[in-house]
């Protein structure tokens, strides 16, 4: 009987522990015209601006898997977290095309906003990774990774 008793606690100490939202990754300490990379739920703080940028996580992947073949291939939307010293939280979200590689191109496309200007400071996706590939199926939102660079505009 006893034994019965301790295996349910045991069990319902991993059930407990796999219900826990995971901790998040510990801040980057990022700099300006320098490209850093975020993971969902992870900040950077960019000292040299007096902002923190937060990756709440990527809101949509539309890209074409690599190892179909695709007429057109979309965008991959993220949303952000920024806020300048101690101001309020602002929401940003972006959308970017990129290469198989997740680099994305660098120049702006109509009716994709891969960059946003927030309290003076240019803040762009430069690449997002993983890049789908449909044989591994989907990519779940903990495996993605953003990078961006911040300038002053």
């Amino acid at each position: 009987m006893k034994s019965g008793l301790l295996n349910m606690f045991i069990i319902l100490a991993v059930l407990l522990t796999a219900c826990r939202p995971a901790t998040p990754p510990p801040p980057v300490a990022a700099s300006q015209d320098v490209e850093f990379t975020l993971a969902p739920g992870q900040s950077a703080l960019l000292t040299d601006a007096d902002l923190t940028i937060r990756l709440i996580g990527v809101a949509g992947d539309e890209r074409c898997p690599s190892d179909i073949e695709c007429a057109v291939s979309g965008p991959v939307s993220i949303s952000l977290s920024v806020q300048k010293g101690d101001g309020d939280p602002v929401a940003i979200d972006l959308q970017t095309f990129t290469d198989n590689n997740g680099r994305a191109p660098g120049l702006a496309f109509e009716g994709v906003a891969d960059r946003a200007v927030h309290a003076g400071y240019l803040i762009r996706v430069t690449g997002v990774l993983p890049y789908p590939v449909r044989s591994t199926g989907p990519i779940r939102d903990s495996e993605y990774r953003v990078t961006l660079v911040v300038t002053e505009e």
